[in-house]
């Protein structure tokens, strides 16, 4: 771990938040998750999350 992965991380972690804050709403307002905008992002930056994550962990 070192500072760059770190900070990419949490940039990340805060994305996915933001996007997964919009795709809760979504839900509220049309009662579906899947084929929107939202559900989209959420997803996408979950998988960013994830690998940032997984850059996190690795030794170096």
């Amino acid at each position: 771990m070192n500072e760059k992965t770190l900070a990419t991380a949490i940039a990340e972690a805060k994305r996915f938040l933001k996007a997964a804050n919009a795709a809760q709403d979504g839900i509220k307002s049309v009662y579906a998750w899947v084929g929107t905008k939202e559900s989209g992002a959420c997803k996408r930056a979950s998988m960013d999350l994830t690998r940032a994550l997984a850059d996190l962990r690795r030794p170096g």
